[in-house]
């Protein structure tokens, strides 16, 4: 089909209403474009929204979920968490954690245009990212920061924000780019953030005026993927796609999956070459979708590795057991899955709060362990070896225990040399309740995502490990009591109903050990996976467990590209989503420029 036949399709599949047709109601089967995106969510828009610019190539985007445009639960501008459990969240369930009770926990994830950006957040650290080139990858903060401005179009507070506490610094922010970002108009009034603030100093933790500048440890107050002057939540498809969706040169197909790619027959010296994607609607109409130039897998960690499995790139032990014949041998798919655990401890307040909570503290391995923290990293390097050769030995030969040992001792040595936050705390006031929320942001255990049907729709088995090591408890032990002591340390405590904080002292004693609060977090808190999920197609020296280099390709092919999540090696402190913008931007230009 020529190019006036793909500028037909474009038109015919574009609604005034500004809703696409579903490819249930169009027959898309054997029609090619230059490229094919597996997955509309961050990082799939992103790319098709720069691609398109480019009048003279065809864009086609396959997304499982539906338009959520005018969706209440996923627009609204104060509410938290309200799209968790429903149409829009795929609500993944992980293996038995063997190591945390042997229970099983859903993971929430993105599902429609605009992936998990219909349900999450924003930050980024500049220290961390730094090191990547000592991993193999070419991109450090100063590039990759570049990116994440590139995309970004912050809205300064209003003075009534800025008298609350929130405060910014213009260079650590974008104001061109497509994505409106902004410190919530409807963040918590009165004197919750001085109150906050003075007690984060009385336990050590200093103020800090901007958090999107790299650094991060520090109380302060955190931006949002807002439109403020909307009062809407901006979500990837809000800022880079809608804007856009007119294009007679992108074509979006909403309510299909990408399940698999399809290869050319003959490989050029032993690459494979992708020709098309095996797409299914949700009737389980199967077609195929031509790609002249490029497959792009943008459908997340947990399911860009399943792609990559059903398509005959993996671990030959894995596919042959579905009888799938091995195209790439690359057995580091799906393995080095990490995500952090979230721990909440609550009590009563003694007045009501109204407002959405922006406020949030980053804390150093220092600030955890004080004067024990050098015994705590001496301690942990002796056991990764140990670590190590646990993960080698789980993760079928994609990496060995040496490796791994780097990678650890890489994570180890930031928390102890520099201010790369340790753990990340969440106070949040509703009513007449806090929570604070937290999460160890560097997490040891490593876990892995696989398929387990000839079924290419079916969820793939998400095992986390989490808890696998001790240091990994070990950190969220000592952020708890931290979190424990914030609580009762004033001013704050003068507002804090003591009696009733959960854990109460009680059932953790003041003097608790380590065993009892892990106890306690494993089995009554009711932890969660963060949702930061990532590493399952890391980007990798192939030797060291890689599945795609430094273009975002996939070793072994020639046209095949990931971009998402999945490709960041190790996980990083703040929030992921601010990173994968900047990752897509990044990829954006390299496709472009190929």
């Amino acid at each position: 089909m020529g190019f006036v036949g793909y500028l037909w399709i474009g038109l015919l599949l574009s609604l005034a209403s500004g809703k696409l047709l579903d490819r249930a109601q169009f027959n898309i089967n054997n029609t090619h474009f230059d490229y094919v995106i597996l997955g509309g969510g961050t990082a799939g828009l992103v790319v098709a929204s720069r691609l398109s610019e480019d009048a003279n190539v065809t864009v086609a985007v396959i997304e499982a979920g539906d338009f959520e445009r005018n969706n209440p639960n996923v627009t609204n501008a104060t509410g938290l968490g309200q799209a968790k459990d429903t149409r829009v969240d795929w609500q993944y369930e992980s293996a038995p954690q063997v190591f945390a009770a042997n229970q099983s926990l859903i993971c929430s994830a993105g599902r429609g245009v605009g992936g998990s950006t219909l349900i999450n957040g924003k930050s980024s650290c500049n220290s961390q990212i730094n090191l990547w080139p000592s991993l193999g990858l070419e991109i450090d903060w100063n590039k990759l920061f570049a990116f994440s401005k590139k995309g970004e179009h912050f809205q300064p507070p209003s003075s009534n924000i800025t008298a609350l506490g929130a405060s910014y610094l213009s260079s650590a922010h974008g104001f061109g780019g497509p994505l409106a970002t902004c410190i919530s108009p409807h963040m918590t009034a009165g004197d919750i953030h001085d109150i906050f603030n003075t007690t984060f100093q009385n336990v050590g933790i200093p103020p800090r005026d901007e958090f999107d500048g790299g650094e991060l440890r520090g109380f302060g107050v955190q931006v949002a993927t807002q439109d403020g002057l909307a009062d809407i939540r901006e979500d990837a498809a809000r800022a880079y796609y809608y804007p856009v969706m007119d294009r007679p040169n992108l074509v979006m197909m909403v309510n299909t999956t990408g399940t698999r790619i399809l290869w050319l027959q003959n490989s050029t010296g032993g690459i494979a070459v992708a020709s098309a994607a095996e797409i299914s609607s949700q009737n389980g109409q199967v077609s195929t979708i031509y790609a002249d130039r490029e497959i792009i897998l943008s459908a997340g960690a947990i399911r860009s590795p399943a792609i990559l499995e059903n398509s005959g790139v993996g671990n030959p032990s894995v596919l042959s057991r579905h009888s799938i014949d091995v195209k790439v041998n690359l057995t580091s798919v799906g393995e080095n899955l990490q995500d952090q655990t979230t721990i909440t401890i609550e009590a009563a307040t003694l007045q009501s709060f109204s407002g959405f909570p922006a406020f949030v503290a980053h804390t150093s391995l220092n600030d955890l362990f004080s004067s024990n923290a050098s015994s705590i990293y001496n301690s942990t390097l002796a056991k990764l070896p140990e670590y190590a050769a646990a993960i080698s030995a789980q993760n079928g030969g994609a990496s060995n225990a040496a490796v791994q040992q780097h990678l650890l001792r890489t994570q180890l040595g930031l928390l102890l040399n520099s201010n790369t936050p340790a753990s990340e705390i969440a106070p949040i006031v509703l009513g007449n309740v806090i929570g604070c929320v937290f999460w160890p942001l560097q997490p040891f255990s490593r876990g892995s995502v696989h398929i387990n049907s000839t079924d290419k729709t079916t969820q793939p088995t998400i095992n986390y490990n989490f808890y696998q090591f001790d240091f990994d408890g070990q950190m969220a032990v000592a952020t708890a009591r931290f979190v424990r002591k914030f609580l009762t340390t004033a001013p704050l405590s003068d507002i804090v109903n003591i009696s009733t904080i959960n854990p109460s002292f009680e059932l953790v004693p003041e003097d608790a050990s380590d065993e009892v609060w892990l106890d306690w977090i494993k089995t009554k808190s009711l932890f969660q996976p963060n949702y930061h999920h990532l590493g399952t197609c890391a980007m990798l020296p192939r030797t060291s467990g890689g599945v795609v280099d430094n273009d975002f390709r996939v070793y072994g092919t020639k046209n095949v590209r990931v971009v998402d999540l999945s490709v960041v090696p190790l996980q990083v402190a703040g929030h992921s989503t601010s990173l994968l913008y900047g990752i897509a931007e990044w990829a954006s230009q390299k496709i472009r420029t190929a």
